[in-house]
């Protein structure tokens, strides 16, 4: 639930997904999307960055550490390859993100059923596409969804392995039968409910 409202946008809390390591430290929107369901809109309109000591990471500030500073993204701070093992821990640190969201994000009460459009083992895994929901049920959904859900068919969350975003959800096949069968559904603006 956001912690933070203004009058056409709210911020999220602070997420810290990932732990640094001789990589980096990356905190992903799709990783906290899977981890933290409805917490955060599938695109966000701004990011903060900070470390969890709570010192602010500005964009400009940390060009030189490979870093990647992206509302749609996430962040993800990248150590340079010629640091050698003894040094990672000097460079990447220990990160914690927030987004912000539009205001409609917050109470969201136009909210899709669910859609499974895709059978797992038929291309490589499970994959729950944005476009071809829309392709397959016209009018249905609307083009630029706010939040997605995803889970089994079951109704068992998904795996931290797996992608999500406001494209969709996608499951790629490491071995076979490694993939359920998902489902999906997603939160459009409530301006498209009212038109529609």
């Amino acid at each position: 639930i956001p912690s933070n409202k203004t009058f056409f946008y709210i911020v999220t809390p602070w997420f810290d997904q990932g732990n640094p390591s001789k990589i980096g430290d990356s905190e992903t929107l799709s990783s906290i999307m899977l981890t933290y369901p409805l917490q955060v809109c599938a695109q966000p309109i701004a990011i903060e960055v900070a470390t969890t000591s709570g010192i602010p990471v500005l964009p400009d500030a940390h060009v030189f550490l490979f870093c990647r500073y992206d509302p749609t993204q996430g962040f993800t701070c990248v150590n340079p390859p010629w640091i050698g093992l003894w040094w990672w821990k000097w460079w990447c640190q220990d990160y914690k993100v927030r987004f912000t969201c539009p205001r409609s994000f917050c109470q969201p009460k136009c909210v899709t059923r669910w859609y499974d459009s895709d059978d797992p083992d038929t291309n490589r895994g499970n994959f729950e596409f944005l476009s071809t929901i829309l392709n397959k049920y016209p009018g249905e959904i609307c083009r630029n969804p706010i939040a997605i859900e995803a889970q089994t068919v079951s109704g068992d969350p998904v795996n931290k392995k797996m992608v999500l975003t406001a494209y969709g959800f996608s499951c790629t096949n490491v071995k076979p039968g490694f993939c359920a069968d998902y489902k999906v559904r997603f939160t459009c603006p409530d301006e498209w409910c009212s038109s529609e």
